[in-house]
């Protein structure tokens, strides 16, 4: 989508990079507003155009895009999903566009809120307006297919990395170890689209190529005017000089400017004055009409409708909200045939509990920094009966930020006590983290350190099953699971084939997960510091028998 071709032409400044390795350098660790994630805006038309593609059982199209924001949120993500307006272009890519809100709007919100993700209504186009909140910095980057996003003023674009786009199938995008993960995107900045020797393009530069060569607003551009040689015309810097007088001249003003404006670009094309279109172009020159460019196409790309342009002041988003468990499960119960009670929590198992473990511990590594910003005290109660630290993330802060559901809430007669109850046996509780069992670098995240946590879910369990209803009947788990569900992964992310199928697993029984060690050492200190003591001991045992074997080595040698 966009202008065709146009991709090719900016593809020597993409950087190949995992998206994990992006959320949580960039966002976790760089920490831009306090939020401890990348704050990503997304075309929610966009996933309405992939969600087209899910075929499989009821209501397939909120299928894919549930699955898909369970993908988004196993990183440190901040999605902003932006929707079209009543102020899009009326005419696009040749049709007409509806006036009315796609079909799965309302489900795409629901799914969207129970995931505790953001979304907003933009004026006019979405991408227009996502541009918008990434030129001001609202957003760190744009998540789409669209190259229109540099068009409109983006600095960030991380191409969608859909293996339904014909450019992504023509052009994998491989990790170090030269495997298509699904995990890693290209990054195209504008800084770089301007400064590489091989593009040297800028938001100007763009827009005259899809002005030349054609676009949204209008398919064929100047006959014979092909990507190259827009390109080129770009380098020139006569798309930079559109857009200046774009954006400061009048109307009247612009039109009378224009005229100029086409002969130098006539000229520059019949003498290949600059040496940067390759050679004289008479022809071409002679195809450039007078009314070129169509004054509305081009404000629509230089002044797009957006809320600057309206007036209307951004709200600020405070990406406080957090995934609700139980509303998701609610939501699978209502959408999906498999939406029974056993079936929801087997499926979350491998699907959920992850990323909801992922969203805990950015959480409390917030609460961290919030009582470091205050002064208060950091250091984690400790068990009156055994007097030692109780490892994992307490239940009660989970409760509270990733469950709407306000079962057994304390009367107002005896909230102090269940206070006092609360305070007294929370370093008693079970944990969601028990123990670190290993660590990794590995490709899928372009070698950033994780560990390999041992999680106990039974408190995700029983906030999943709060959300349940029971208006469905009873399905035998295993006919409402796809085969590849039923498969493990291995310590390298693969799957392991050839097992042959086990029986359900209990719900509350402990797994094993990676996450990234930052945000682990953060939340879990001790935790952490009782696994690299194990790493320690066990690396002394191996340097002792090491040494060992050479001196035995020696003596026999020298005997």
């Amino acid at each position: 989508m966009g202008v065709a071709g146009l991709w090719e032409v900016l593809r020597p400044a993409g950087q190949t990079q995992s998206l994990t390795h992006l959320a949580v350098t960039q966002g976790f660790e760089a920490n831009v507003g306090g939020r401890r994630g990348f704050r990503i805006g997304i075309d929610a038309s966009i996933w309405f155009f992939h969600a087209a593609y899910g075929k499989e059982g009821e209501n397939p199209e909120l299928r894919t895009l549930f699955f898909r924001c369970s993908r988004l949120m196993s990183m440190p993500l901040l999605p902003l999903f932006v929707f079209d307006g009543p102020k899009r272009p009326s005419v696009k890519r040749g049709k007409k566009v509806s006036g009315n809100a796609h079909w799965l709007t309302t489900g795409m919100k629901n799914i969207i809120a129970a995931y505790g993700f953001e979304w907003r209504t933009a004026p006019g186009e979405a991408e227009a307006e996502l541009a918008y909140l990434n030129r001001i910095g609202i957003i760190d980057g744009v998540l789409s297919d669209d190259v229109d996003n540099f068009l409109f003023g983006a600095t960030m674009v991380i191409r969608n990395p859909s293996n339904t786009l014909s450019g992504n199938r023509a052009h994998p995008v491989k990790n170090a170890d030269g495997r298509d993960d699904g995990n890693h995107v290209v990054t195209y900045r504008a800084v770089d689209l301007v400064s590489h020797n091989d593009i040297r393009l800028s938001r100007g530069g763009c827009i005259l190529i899809g002005l030349l060569s054609g676009g949204d607003y209008h398919q064929a551009g100047v006959q014979g005017c092909g990507k190259l040689i827009a390109a080129a015309l770009a380098r020139c810097g006569f798309g930079d000089r559109l857009l200046e007088a774009a954006s400061s001249l009048s109307r009247e003003e612009l039109e009378e400017w224009l005229v100029t404006w086409r002969n130098d670009v006539r000229e520059e094309l019949r003498t290949n004055k600059s040496g940067l279109v390759g050679s004289k172009k008479p022809a071409l020159a002679k195809k450039i009409p007078d009314d070129f460019p169509d004054v509305d196409i081009l404000l629509s790309y230089t002044n797009p409708i957006t809320s600057e342009t309206e007036g209307k002041p951004t709200r600020e988003i405070t990406w406080e909200k957090e995934p609700d468990i139980g509303k998701i499960a609610g939501l699978c119960e209502l959408y999906f045939e498999w939406g029974v009670k056993d079936v929801i929590i087997k499926r979350f198992r491998t699907v959920l509990w992850p990323s909801a473990v992922q969203r805990i511990l950015r959480r409390g590594v917030m609460e961290k920094d919030e009582k470091r910003r205050k002064g208060l005290p950091m250091s984690p109660k400790k068990s009156k009966t055994t007097g030692k630290l109780a490892p994992g993330t307490p239940s009660k802060m989970i409760t509270k930020y990733f469950s709407s559901m306000k079962l057994n809430s304390p009367s107002k007669d005896n909230r102090k006590e269940q206070e006092y109850s609360d305070t007294e046996s929370e370093a008693e509780e079970d944990r969601l983290i028990v123990k670190i069992h290993s660590s990794r670098r590995h490709a899928s995240t372009d070698g950033i350190l994780e560990y390999r946590l041992e999680i106990a879910p039974a408190q995700l369990v029983r906030l999943a099953e709060d959300g349940v209803q029971g208006i469905r009947p009873p399905i035998e788990v295993d006919a409402a699971l796809d085969d590849t569900e039923d498969e493990d992964e291995d310590e390298d992310c693969g799957k392991q084939k050839g097992r042959g199928k086990k029986p359900p697993p209990d719900p509350e029984s402990h797994l094993r997960i990676w996450m990234p060690a930052c945000m682990v050492e953060t939340v879990e200190p001790e935790l952490v510091e009782a696994f690299e003591d194990v790493q320690r001991r066990k690396l002394e045992r191996k340097t002792k028998r090491s040494n060992k074997a050479e001196g035995k080595k020696k003596a026999a040698s020298a005997a």
